[in-house]
């Protein structure tokens, strides 16, 4: 699909834990028991990002890292395809839940497949594309409580969720990503030890990396003998790795980086992937094995901001793996609407410059849709092109930076 033709995939994500929040789930559970702390951390964590004070007092707010109901967005989905479609989106990409379809083990809710057909049916109604996410971090305590990915006889029950769930919904979507961001997960839950389940064993990090990957491959397999003509991939998290020097130490460092956050991951199921699902936030420049960025320009959650770089991540994965790409995530959290804009014309450079190196682009999807609640940060970071505000019934408001974004589609169809 070429960037400025008819069938190019243009629209936002979400995920729904996040605009809805779902108890019976391990982050759920996480959360409450983890709230005091985010809020008492969040001085410290922030306080060289120049925004900081712009957010202290939810930041402080252990509220403020509970889910409860999200943005509301289960009972108002039409109203907000309503502003979606107003943006001239043709694609939307949210998650199924896994603990709303099957709260017990072997227990399905058949209501909750009848809710993910009325609302897949209002993305259509609406002119976009459901693109369907199987799993966005979270799951349900049965699930966790036999120790999830850890053990690879645990993956048959991700394997027979998602074959319910596709055999039910085989007729109303196309595109499915397995996993999203498996490597983020395992990063933050198995060797930094920040999520849940706040572990530090690379050992045990290595076996949920490779379960993981295991489980993608199969769950191919399975979409396929459902309906071949599924599109199947993930949703990867990676970078633009920068070596500050030519030192032996910064190579390394390079090279190590690439390996975990890519290549693991990658190398493993590329060959069961119709195209690779790229989620973008920054690029990371490296001197030895650590981070240095220039932090010249950065977000409210203190991210070195270079969006022109996706380009050559683009390129460097589109040249090892030949596979069409997806960008299911991308964006910034900026809640004056300050740099939103820039990002958006910086970034849409450099997908004009990736596809004119030879990369086949299938579409841009920005993060996110609405303003929402991201993860151990809550709802104070702002990634959203529609402002959502939490003590005002949960009004929306759409973003200059978002009418900019419609413009620029508009644009790119030539209209």
């Amino acid at each position: 699909m070429a960037l400025r033709g008819k069938e190019f995939l243009w629209g936002a994500s979400i995920a729904n834990y996040q605009t809805d929040g779902a108890e019976n789930t391990q982050w759920h559970e996480w959360e409450l028991a983890n709230a005091d702390r985010l809020a008492s951390d969040y001085d410290t964590a922030f306080k060289d990002v120049p925004t900081v004070d712009d957010f202290r007092v939810a930041g402080n707010n252990p509220q403020n890292y509970i889910s409860g109901m999200g943005i509301h967005h289960r009972e108002r989905y039409d109203s907000d395809f309503d502003k979606l479609q107003a943006l001239n989106f043709n694609t939307f990409r949210f998650s199924v839940e896994w603990a709303r379809v099957e709260p017990e083990e072997g227990v399905y809710d058949e209501s909750e497949i009848a809710f993910l057909k009325d609302y897949i049916a209002s993305i259509k109604s609406h002119g976009m594309t459901p693109v369907l996410t199987l799993w966005h971090w979270t799951m349900p305590l049965w699930f966790t409580e036999k120790g999830a990915f850890e053990k690879r006889e645990n993956e048959r029950y991700f394997e027979e969720f998602a074959a319910y769930v596709l055999q039910k919904l085989q007729d109303d979507i196309d595109i499915v990503l397995t996993f999203n961001e498996w490597n983020v997960y395992t990063f933050a839950g198995y060797i930094a030890g920040e999520w849940a389940p706040m572990q530090t064993s690379f050992l045990t990090a290595f076996k949920v990396a490779l379960h993981l990957t295991e489980t993608h491959n199969r769950v191919y397999d399975i979409a396929k003998m459902i309906k071949p003509a599924f599109k199947v991939s993930v949703a990867h998290n990676t970078a633009d790795f920068i070596a500050l020097n030519r030192k032996v130490t910064t190579k390394l460092g390079l090279a190590w980086n690439r390996w975990q956050r890519d290549n693991f991951f990658l190398d493993r199921t590329y060959q069961k992937m119709d195209f690779l699902g790229l989620n973008w936030y920054n690029a990371d420049s490296y001197d030895g094995f650590t981070v240095k960025n220039p932090n010249e320009k950065v977000n409210d959650m203190g991210w070195d901001m270079r969006p022109i770089r996706i380009e050559k991540t683009l390129v460097r994965l589109y040249n090892r793996y030949q596979l069409p790409i997806l960008i299911t995530e991308n964006g910034l959290a900026d809640g004056d609407d300050s740099d939103r804009e820039w990002w958006l014309s910086e970034t849409l450079q450099a997908l004009e410059n990736a596809e004119n190196a030879g990369v086949d682009l299938m579409g841009y999807l920005h993060w996110s849709a609405f303003d929402n609640f991201e993860w151990d940060k809550g709802y104070w970071p702002r990634f959203g092109l529609i402002a959502v505000d939490c003590e005002n019934d949960y009004a929306r408001d759409i973003r200059p930076s978002a009418q900019y974004y419609a413009t620029r589609i508009l644009e790119y169809r030539g209209k």
